[in-house]
């Protein structure tokens, strides 16, 4: 049964992106679509927060931040998803990507980067107990120049930054 409600989650996700796949501005990467805004029922579309620039050793980063679990307060309704549904969503929309996961300040944290570590998409849960499948926080979506080492990337989920 719970495989019957993920794949179905999963699906709607799939068709609901199908008709107008959003790509990140920063990063060029699709958006889930469980990131729009939704105001009084109505779609206000996707709208990022840009993320502070900062630097990691010598590469400078900038990224946008979308928030997954939304309220709609005139409305009175929660779309909520669950991180496992935004980390399979992610790994069939980003071929070539490598995973990597972790468990910080009480949130499950997973990054999907390329091979070059160029660009990183960290997925963050809701507090939660490690191992837990929460409801899904946010994504952001950040790109280093020049790429970030892989156990730097690993690090992001861990909430202690390692540089090599």
């Amino acid at each position: 049964m719970k495989t019957i409600c993920l794949s179905a989650t999963v699906l709607a996700l799939c068709v609901a992106g199908a008709y107008g796949q959003a790509k990140d501005p920063v990063t060029g990467l699709p958006v889930i679509p469980a990131a729009e805004t939704i105001v009084q029922g109505k779609s206000l579309g996707l709208q990022p927060s840009d993320l502070p620039g900062t630097q990691v050793r010598k590469s400078k980063m900038k990224g946008d931040f979308y928030t997954l679990s939304s309220v709609d307060v005139i409305a009175k309704t929660v779309r909520a998803v669950k991180v496992s549904s935004v980390v399979e969503w992610y790994a069939a929309h980003l071929s070539g990507f490598k995973k990597s996961q972790g468990y910080a300040g009480g949130r499950a944290q997973i990054a999907f980067y390329n091979s070059s570590g160029t660009r990183v998409i960290l997925i963050t849960g809701d507090n939660a107990r490690q191992g837990e499948d929460t409801n899904a926080y946010s994504v952001s979506y950040q790109r280093f120049d020049p790429g970030i080492y892989e156990k730097t990337i690993a690090s992001l989920t861990r909430g202690k930054i390692v540089c090599q």
